[in-house]
Order: C-alpha cells, then structure tokens, then sequence
C-alpha cells in the first residue's frame, strides 16, 4: 500500500471495530478478513469467527463475491483453531441466510446429525430444504410466504410424500434414493486465503451416507415443493406456474387432497338495516373517480412492481457468455425451442447441447435458486417466473449477434469477454467513456450513486475486469478526468457500435 492507502486502511479498520462500517473497496475488506483468520484482531477463534461474520453481513450486499469466501473460512477457522462442534455451529447458523452455497460435505454433515438426533420421519424443513435444488426467493414466495406460510405449505407436501413411499415400498423418501454406502465428510480448508500458521489442507467432518450427492432425492425434493407451490398458486389466483414437477399420478392426487382448502358453513348473518344519505353517496361516487383517474395514470408504475427478481436476474446476465446470452434471448424471442432446433440454429454438437443448457442452468441455480430453461417432450422453454425480468435485462445489455458461437464462447477476443463479465453500472460507464473519451470526477459520483456504490470503487471495479480480459487499463485518470487510451477508443467504440 502507498502511504495514502495505509492511513485509509488503519482510520477504517477502526472505525469497523468500533462498529462502523465506512463504504470501502474489496480489497481493504479481504486484508482485514485475512488478519482476522490469522488471529491478528483477537486470539480467540469463537471471538474472531463472530468478528467475521459481523464484518461480511455487513458488506455482502455490496460486495457478493464475499459469500463465496467468508462462508468457508469462517467455519475453517473455527475448524482448525477450536472445534469440530464450533465449526458445525457456525455452517448451521447460515442456513437461514439466503443465496449461500453450502460445500456438499457440510450439508452432508448437517443432515446426518439432524438424522441421528430426529430420525427420518421428523426432519425439519430446512433440513428437506438443503438437498432440493429449488431455493425459492421468487416474487410469489416473497408476497405469501409470512410467517412462514409457504414454508409450512412445502414441509407439508414432503411428510405426505414420506407417508406414501412408506406405504407403497415400506421406504422413507431418502432410503428410497440415497445409497446405503457410508462414506467420510471431508472438505478442503481455507481455499484460496492468505494464512500464516500451518493447518491441515482437508479436515473430515463425520461420516454417513451421500444425501447431497443424490440427484434424485434432490429432484423429488424440487418437485414435492414446486408441486405444492403451485397448488397454493392456483388457490390465490396467481398466473405464473413452476415447471419441472415430475411425481407419480398417485402421489399427486394425495397431495391435491392434502391441500383442498375446507370451506367452513357459512353463518346465517342477522338482517342489517342501512339507511342511505343520498348527498353522501354523491359524495363518495365523486372520490371514487378521483382515486380511479389517479390509479390508470401510473400503469407503468405498476407493471415495474412485479420486476421482483430483477437484481438477480441482472446478475446472472453478467455471469453468462456472450453464447449464453444469445440462445437465451433467442429463446425469450421464440426463435428456437426445441434441442434440435438449439443445435442446428447455433452449430452445436446434438452431444454438446444438453451441456450447454445445463451450464445455463447451473448458474441460475445459484444465483436465482431455480433452473431458468426447462425440457418437457423435446419443447424447451424458459421459466415463467423470470420472462418479465429478462425482456427488461435483454433490453439493457443485448447480446451480440456479430460473432459465431465458438468464437463467442471460447472468449478468442478479448474484448467480447470483457464486456461479458460487466456488470448494469459497468456497461453504463462504459458506454459514456466510449462515446464522450473522457468523464470528470463528478459525473462519474453522480452515475455511480444512481446504482448506490462509490465512484471510486465503480471505476476500479471497471479496471479490473479490463485487467482480467485485456491484461491493460484502458481508463486511466488526469487530474479531474476518467480518461480512455488513445489506442483503446476506436476498438472500444467499434465493439459497442458507436
């Protein structure tokens, strides 16, 4: 660090300490992380993991990639410096916090102990909930799920299941489709962090059976809980249907009788007598067209509210191949949707197209916590829930169509994979430098604050990206300006089409 660096670093460390967390860039945040593994702040390992985990809740929402790290170490840390208990604790405390990936030796773990303590017939739902690949934080769950109501919903439909695999093949749900082989939990230890004592490079958690392992235990899951979602969809009227449900005809009958709402008699209701005041109903008839004139004036406003999962739909955007985006888009658009029809359209392989969508799936798991495309008798299609969500995203950054797939795909130009990796604010940057070669200071804060982060951190995020795929910066700073390379503009301007 330069002496300017070190005194921001020191004057922020303190105040995180004293429990005020200042707007910073990653970097001085992961330094700080690692003094923390290394027991630099405290030499408590249970003080220090706690300090951690203050610190990331703090700074994940601007900062996700912090997720993929912190997760990890601070279980690590507790793993090797205190207890295998401690460890055990800190994974199950974040079960409740969403969009986590939990490694499959820890969930394995976690399952096994909730096993032994309950058994299998009274595992809890966030125990059901770690081995399905459906994480749900979609707009219906978000609207209905209080107090835990869509919750209750899923729980229920996987004990009627359980009930019914032990009446027809005197199995439960998880002997049914995880192996009897027992095996060792074992994970690899602080992956990727700066640590300054010797540990031991993979620690073993338990024993017992592969339960994160089972693709068809976690495909049974999904379906009971998309199964009873949409039942509970269908019950209050909401449009949108998940796809991807696939149970015995049997099964789904008990489960539709499972959830048949009971209807309680009505009560014979006493006789009211109302009495009208004709110069109040007037009155009243003129504020209900006030208040309608007012309602069909913000239709825009309204259709925006339902964009619920915008942020993580943008976010899977920015994670996706320039391929990716085009056969999505094409998809959205109707241009394709078949496997056939994907291949021939993009020149893909007939071996390579399932490993395509998969791939595509695959991040959408993680970061919408369902699959975006779905295969039912050779159609394709694309998730309901998040179709209003991509038209908006597929607007904001349009893949390109000028390059051939393998080309796009396998990142041969530079630039295309830098503009892949680009976040909403990056490409929004970008495009004025292209376009103007240069952006003071004080536009750069302006534009950064729409999106709520720094100018400083929008510009440096910028850079390293351009580092990554371009292995040079072409922003640099003087005096007052952001400005592009001389030699970076005109190839800048050609690939945005300015």
């Amino acid at each position: 660090m330069s002496v300017e660096q070190q005194r921001w670093y020191f004057y922020w460390r303190t105040q995180a300490r004293q429990g005020t967390y200042l707007p910073t860039d990653l970097s001085y945040i992961f330094v700080h992380v690692y003094e923390i593994l290394n027991l630099v702040e405290v030499s408590n390992p249970v003080q220090a993991a706690e300090r951690l985990r203050i610190l990331w809740m703090h700074y994940r929402e601007t900062y996700p990639n912090l997720d993929k790290y912190l997760a990890d170490w601070g279980g690590d840390l507790l793993a090797v410096k205190s207890s295998g208990e401690h460890a055990l604790a800190w994974w199950e405390n974040l079960l409740g916090v969403d969009g986590l990936e939990i490694p499959d030796p820890v969930i394995n773990t976690i399952v096994e102990k909730a096993i032994r303590t309950n058994g299998l017939d009274k595992l809890p739902y966030r125990i059901w909930a770690l081995l399905s690949e459906y994480q749900p934080r979609n707009k219906f769950y978000q609207r209905y799920n209080v107090d835990h109501f869509v919750d209750h919903a899923y729980e229920k439909a996987i004990q009627v299941a359980n009930s019914y695999y032990l009446q027809t093949s005197n199995q439960s749900l998880i002997d049914l489709y995880v192996p009897n082989r027992v095996q060792n939990y074992e994970k690899p230890v602080f992956a990727s962090a700066v640590i300054g004592y010797s540990y031991p490079r993979v620690i073993r958690l338990a024993s017992g059976r592969d339960y994160a392992g089972s693709p068809r235990l976690a495909t049974s899951i999904t379906s009971l809980m998309k199964y009873a979602e949409n039942l509970l969809r269908k019950q209050l009227k909401f449009s949108a249907k998940l796809s991807g449900v696939e149970l015995p005809a049997d099964l789904a009958k008990q489960l539709d009788l499972a959830f048949v709402a009971a209807s309680p008699a009505p009560a014979k209701p006493e006789p009211i007598r109302i009495t009208l005041d004709p110069r109040r109903v007037a009155t009243l008839q003129q504020e209900s067209q006030a208040v309608s004139e007012m309602l069909n004036t913000d239709k825009t406003n309204g259709a925006k509210a339902l964009l619920t999962d915008l942020k993580e739909v943008r976010a899977l955007w920015a994670q996706m191949s320039n391929f990716e985006r085009l056969a999505i888009a094409d998809l959205l658009n109707r241009k394709w949707d078949t496997s056939f029809q994907f291949g021939q359209t993009y020149g893909v392989a007939t071996e390579q197209v399932q490993s395509a969508l998969d791939a595509i799936n695959q991040k959408a798991l993680q970061i919408l916590g369902d699959k975006l495309i779905y295969e039912s008798n050779t159609l394709v299609s694309l998730a309901e829930d998040f179709i209003d969500e991509l038209e908006v995203v597929v607007k904001e950054i349009p893949p390109s169509y000028n390059l051939s797939v393998q080309q796009s795909e396998n990142h041969s130009d530079p630039w295309e994979k830098f503009f892949d990796s680009l976040e909403p604010a990056q490409v929004e940057l970008t495009k004025i430098l292209a376009h103007t070669g240069q952006l003071d200071g004080a536009e750069l804060d302006r534009l950064a604050r729409t999106h709520n982060i720094m100018g400083n951190a929008l510009i440096d995020a910028l850079n390293e990206k351009a580092q990554a795929a371009l292995n040079h910066l072409p922003f640099y700073p003087d005096g007052e300006y952001w400005l592009v390379e001389e030699d970076d503009l005109p190839t800048l301007r050609q690939h945005l089409g300015l």
